[in-house]
């Protein structure tokens, strides 16, 4: 939704190394461009849980899941 895309666009690109995303609405799905030189996968995974959302193995951040609006969680 409109609320979870300006959630990443706020968040995402403050990520020292994120140079882009693609966030898939339809299939709640985020792809990550970044440097390997500045960031890692483990970081990049930590931050996307910390707004709320899984990321693979990292299980989203209870909290903050609780303050994503209704559409952004899991039905």
């Amino acid at each position: 939704c409109e609320t979870c895309g300006k959630n990443f666009e706020a968040n995402m690109l403050k990520l020292k190394g994120v140079k882009m995303y693609e966030l898939n609405e339809k299939n709640m799905m985020i792809t990550v461009y970044y440097n390997g030189k500045k960031t890692d996968l483990p970081t990049i995974k930590t931050a996307i849980s910390n707004l709320g959302y899984d990321a693979d193995e990292v299980k989203a951040n209870l909290e903050a899941y609780e303050n994503l609006d209704g559409c952004c969680k899991k039905a």
